[in-house]
Formats: C-alpha cells, structure tokens, sequence
C-alpha cells in the first residue's frame, strides 16, 4: 500500500482545520512582549513570549485597542489561533489586550480599603472641617499639565484675594507616593495654608495606584491641615479619596468648591451686619423689659416688711405713753434700731444693685459687638485693598503701560505686531497713538 504523500497546502490546510476544531473560539493567552511593531499599514506585530516558547502575534489596525504597549510588557491578550499560509507559521489575531496583573493591583485595592476602614480612618467623625473663608491654599500636583492652570484660573476668578502656594509634586510613575508625602509634610511644618488640594488629571487604573499607597494614606489621615482629594474623573475612586477630609470629583471641582465667590462673601459680610446689629436690639430691649420687671417685684415685696415695722412702731409710742421717763430711752433705742433695719431693707439699694449689674452686662455686649465690628470691617478693608490693588488703572499708576492694536486687541508679544502697524498706548493719565517702525525680538 503506498504511503499518503501530501503537499504542503495540504498539510497546512489539515494543521488550520485541527487547530480551528480544537480552539474554536477566542482564547487567552499570556506572555510578554517582545519586537513590537507598528507598521505603515497601522497593523501591529509583535511575539508573545515566556521562558520556553514564542508565538507571533498580530493587531489588525481597525482593532480598538491602545496602541502604546512597549517590548517587556506583560500582558494578558485575548484572540483566535490561526496559521499563516504562506510562511507555514501559526500565529493569535489579538481582539484584546491589557497589562498583566490588573487583577493583583484591584485585589491589593480592596484588602487596604478594608483594612484602613476597619481602623477608622474613613470615617466622617475624625475628618476635619473645611474653613468657610480660606485665605491661603497648598496645591500638591505636578506644575507642568492643564490641572495646575486650571485650579489656578478658577481660584483666580472666584477669589483673586487668595494665596496660593505650588508644590510641585511627581502624580505617576516610581518615587510619586514619597514625593506626595513631602508635600504634605512641607505644608504642615510650614503651616502657612488653610487647606490642601492634592490634585491630579485622568488615567489608568494602574496610572492612579499611586494614590492608593497604603503610607501616603496614612500620611494624609494625620494632617493637621484639611486635606481635598482632587484625583482622576468622577469615576474614579482611589485610597487617598476615602481618607482624605473631602473628594472633589475633579481637580476644577476642587477649586470650585474651596472658596467662595468673591460676590458671597460680601453678601456674608452685609448680613451678618444686619444680624448684629437686629440682636443688639434685641438685647437693649430685653434687658429693659427685665429692668423693670426686677424694679417692679422689688417694691411689692418691701412692702410686707415695712408695714410691720409701722406696727412695731405703733406699739412702742403706746408703750411712751404709759411709761415716758422710763421707756424714752428704751424707745430711743428702738427707733435706732428700726431706722438701720429699715435703711437695710430698702428696696432702693437692691434696685441699685440690680442697676449696677444690669449696667456691667450690657457695657460686656457692647465690647464683644464693638470687637466683632471691627474684625468684620478690617477683614472687610483687606478685602477691598486687594481688590484695587488688582484695578488696571492702579498698575498703570505706578508706571506701567497697556498696548493695543487698531481694533482694540491687547499686545501680548511682539509677534502681534507687524512694521507700519498702528497701535495705542494706555497710560495712566491718557492714550498715546503710535506707528511701528522696528520690531526687536528678545531670546527668553
């Protein structure tokens, strides 16, 4: 019986069909990445590798996934094995992709999350209230990015009294959790800020782990000052989220919520104004009506004692009558004695005496209404100090000069300007119309 002789077509064909019957549908596969390859196709190619094998991997181009894995990475991918005709190979059409241990990593989440709440550090009883008026604020986030700019043009809108100090911090990557701590320690020795924001934009799951570190948690339960979670979007959740005093969905958010509207505060200051001086009144009045009333009870409770004394009285000059030579000296004593107890009794010295007191707590009110008078006017003037101190017209006073083109647009750069071109001048006194003759640029 002669032997069955195949092609190679053949042979392929047979190994493609066992391979679909025995692998049917996707598959998972893990390995490590190596010669990873983006075509001019947009197809990528790489092999996926462990200590003893290596298979060649492709992703079609109009497959969505992320494109920035590198060689080295370790991942867990899912496809369908195939064999590649012409060059006799078999090889995963990749469907899927993502870096191996993501699983670990939200395990890891979850076990500190349980720990650090059954030791109480999430809960609403030790977090510390939010001043209503911050007047300086620490931001813990890197200082190149958009967040930074973005925090600091909403505080700049909503309150432009506010001072504001930069940590530049790393938010990712090797040495980011210590370089967070630092931040958080250097505002609470410095203890120059009202609250902190630690702040940083979107990312991975594996991008934000950094705040889920078990240290930098701890570092933040222990902060003397209120501390605001400002990481990721609104759906992501991290450690320093649940630990922290507040979590602003985002780092604008937090910037929102931080500080009231300049406009509020004033509104505030008004009211509290017209509060005072209502309880004041309220006060005055009160006390007037118990004034009286004390008045009042003390003379009806001083006639009882007089009127028995007017008895006593009565009965002595009886006394005179039947005895004159012997009872004048008896009777002389007695009238003494009534007069001091009479003069004691009087409800004119405990009148007096209520007077003097009623007198004492009103002149304490008077002090602690003064008192906080002032402190609402003087913060009030710093206030508005700052506010002119913010006014164009005081910049252009002290030397300063604003440029803008024919149609009113402001000169940021010389690159807004051409030879020929017409622009004015703001000065603090008036405007100067000029015609550009040279341009010099400086090297910044």
């Amino acid at each position: 019986m002669d032997e069955k002789v195949f092609t190679v077509t053949e042979l392929t064909e047979i190994l493609k069909e066992t391979i679909s019957k025995k692998f049917p549908s996707l598959i998972k596969i893990t390995g490590e990445i190596t010669n990873w390859t983006l075509s001019s196709s947009g197809h990528i190619y790489f092999s996926l590798k462990d200590e003893n094998s290596i298979i060649k991997s492709i992703i079609w181009r109009t497959t969505n996934i992320k494109k920035d894995f590198k060689d080295g990475d370790k991942v867990v991918a899912t496809g369908y094995l195939t064999i590649y005709e012409k060059q006799g190979t078999y090889q995963i059409i990749i469907t899927e992709m993502k870096i191996s241990g993501i699983g670990e990593l939200y395990e890891k989440f979850l076990k500190l999350k349980e720990k650090l709440e059954k030791e109480g550090l999430f809960d609403k009883e030790r977090k510390k209230k939010l001043p209503e008026y911050p007047l300086s604020i620490g931001i813990i986030t890197s200082e190149t990015g958009s967040v930074i700019h973005d925090i600091e043009n909403i505080l700049k809108r909503r309150a432009p009294y506010l001072k504001k100090y930069l940590f530049p911090a790393l938010v990712q990557g090797e040495g980011s959790e210590k370089s967070i701590i630092n931040g958080l320690k250097y505002f609470n020795k410095k203890n120059n800020v009202d609250v902190i924001i630690i702040a940083r934009g979107g990312g991975s799951f594996e991008d934000l782990f950094v705040f889920n570190d078990e240290t930098l948690a701890r570092e933040i339960a222990k902060s003397k000052i209120p501390v605001i979670s400002a990481v990721g979007h609104e759906t992501d959740f991290t450690i320093c989220d649940f630990v922290s005093d507040l979590r602003a969905p985002t780092p604008s958010a937090a910037a929102e919520i931080v500080v009231k509207n300049i406009d509020d505060i004033f509104d505030f200051l008004s009211r509290s104004k017209k509060e005072l001086k209502k309880e004041l009144k309220n006060k005055i009045d009160q006390m007037k009506k118990d004034f009286l009333n004390l008045k009042k009870n003390f003379f009806i409770s001083s006639l009882a004692p007089l009127n028995k004394k007017k008895e006593k009285i009565g009965f002595l000059l009886e006394e005179m009558e039947n005895s004159v030579e012997r009872k004048i000296k008896i009777i002389k004593n007695r009238k003494e004695y009534l007069k001091n107890e009479i003069l004691k009794s009087s409800p004119m010295l405990k009148i007096l005496e209520k007077a003097k007191f009623v007198g004492m707590i009103k002149n304490d009110l008077n002090n602690v209404i003064k008192t906080r008078f002032e402190r609402i006017k003087k913060e009030a003037e710093i206030l508005r100090s700052n506010l002119n101190n913010l006014n164009p017209k005081e910049i252009l006073k002290r030397g300063y000069s604003i440029t803008l083109t024919e149609d009113g647009q402001m000169v940021k750069s010389v690159k807004d300007l051409t030879i020929d071109t017409n622009i004015n001048v703001m000065i603090y006194d008036g405007n100067i119309k000029a015609n550009v003759k040279s341009i010099e640029e400086e090297k910044l």
